[in-house]
C-alpha cells in the first residue's frame, strides 16, 4: 500500500507543479496586458478587465466595427451578452461578455470552430486599447 502510494505521489507532483506553474505564467500574461487574469482553453481566449459591463460591451462593439467584422446577431442583459460575427475570411467570431461584479467583466473571445488564438489575441488587443482610449 505504501509503494501505491509512493508512486501516485510521483506522479501528481509534477503535474501538480506545472498546473500551478501554467497558472501564474498565464496570470502574468494577463496582468502585463493590464487585465486581471488570461486564460486560453479549447479555443477560447478570455481576459478579466476591471471595467463595468457597459463600458466593455461597448468596447467589444466597437472592436467588431474597428476589424471590419460583420456583425451577425447582438444580445445583451445585464449579466452580460454575446456577439457574433463573420470575417472576411468566412470565419465566425463569437464574443461573450460576462459581468464578473465590482468593476470587472470578463471577455472571451472565439475565432472559427476550434479557435484561432493569435485573431482573438488581436480582438482582445482592440477591445482594451477602446478602453483605455
Amino acid at each position: 500500500m505504501n509503494a501505491g502510494r509512493y508512486l501516485v505521489t510521483v506522479w501528481l507532483l509534477p503535474i501538480l507543479l506545472l498546473g500551478s506553474c501554467t497558472t501564474v505564467a498565464m496570470v502574468g500574461v494577463g496582468a502585463g496586458a493590464g487585465v486581471g487574469s488570461y486564460s486560453y482553453v479549447r479555443g477560447e481566449l478570455a481576459l478579466d478587465y476591471p471595467y463595468s459591463l457597459d463600458d466593455t460591451w461597448n468596447a467589444s462593439l466597437k472592436a467588431v466595427e474597428k476589424l471590419d467584422i460583420q456583425l451577425v446577431k447582438q444580445g445583451r442583459d445585464s449579466l452580460g451578452g454575446k456577439i457574433t460575427g463573420k470575417r472576411t475570411d468566412g470565419k465566425v467570431l463569437l464574443i461573450k461578455v460576462k459581468n464578473k461584479g465590482l468593476g470587472v467583466t470578463n471577455v472571451a473571445v472565439r475565432v472559427g470552430t476550434f479557435g484561432d488564438r493569435e485573431a482573438s489575441r488581436k480582438i482582445q488587443e482592440t477591445i482594451l486599447s477602446i478602453l483605455r482610449s
